[in-house]
């Protein structure tokens, strides 16, 4: 378990788009300053990952982006351990986007007739995208992206600047919301290709265009297609982004200081 972190950290929990890979798990990042912990996303394979990095009861909040499986279905096993775990603990903080609670009520009215069965584990808000939101020392915002679904981008400001973007596809709104980031946490989920399974999401190229346009200071490739070799999609962000690249992988960690993100942490698959 770690420590409480003194300067801005993201911890990689997950990093396989749609359905894992090997070792992985769906989209999942802890994101710590001080007392500070958010959970960003809770993927399939995310609520084991966290469990190694902290208890549930010392998260600040959980957040979701939009309501695709492989981005909020821990959700569901962490509503049962915090119902019927021996030791009882408060409520996680647990902020959804426009309709999340109606959402989460249909789930649980299809896996157990209950409605209200989130309702019974989470203090449970929905967030305005159109407003800043304050989460311990970090202050959120957030942007629509061009995805199937509604979904939003995050940028969360603390002693440095992180952005988040979700599953994309190519945005101009995304490029000015990820402007002069110190880390730029994006989808990266195919290698580029004029043929791609889905038009829904980033390729690497992609990704390390918006990062250049965008200036940010580093870029962390993730949401891979489990089965691509992620040295190509590394090497495609490479061609076009000038600053450095490393493809998330987890337990992997990174310290946001200011303008600079660095690797404290090798984690590993």
């Amino acid at each position: 378990m770690t420590s409480h972190a003194a300067a801005m950290r993201l911890t990689i929990l997950g990093s396989s788009a749609s359905f894992t890979g090997a070792n992985d798990a769906g989209s999942g990042y802890l994101i710590e300053q001080d007392t500070t912990r958010l959970l960003l996303d809770c993927g399939s394979g995310v609520l084991g990952r966290l469990m190694a990095e902290t208890r549930l009861e010392e998260l600040s909040a959980i957040l979701i982006t939009h309501f695709h499986p492989d981005h909020y279905l821990d959700l569901i096993p962490m509503r049962y351990g915090l119902r019927y775990g021996l030791k009882p603990i408060a409520p996680p903080r647990l902020l959804l986007p426009p309709g999340g609670r109606d959402f989460l009520a249909g789930v649980g009215s299809t896996l157990r007739n209950a409605p209200d069965m989130f309702n019974e584990a989470f203090d449970i808000a929905e967030y305005d995208p159109a407003a800043p939101l304050t989460i311990g020392d970090f202050t959120v915002q957030f942007q629509r992206t061009t995805h199937d679904i509604p979904t939003w981008a995050v940028a969360i400001q603390g002693d440095g600047r992180l952005v988040y973007s979700a599953d994309t596809q190519e945005s101009a709104e995304l490029e000015g919301f990820a402007r002069d980031a110190g880390l730029l946490l994006c989808e990266a989920t195919y290698p580029h290709s004029d043929d791609l399974p889905s038009n829904n999401h980033l390729s690497g190229l992609q990704a390390g265009m918006l990062a250049q346009r965008a200036r940010v200071q580093h870029l962390v490739l993730t949401h891979i297609w489990p089965g691509v070799v992620r040295s190509q999609i590394q090497a495609e962000a490479r061609q076009v982004f000038e600053g450095p690249v490393t493809l998330a992988r987890p337990g992997l960690q990174l310290e946001i200081n200011g303008a600079v993100a660095i690797e404290s942490g090798a984690g590993g698959q």
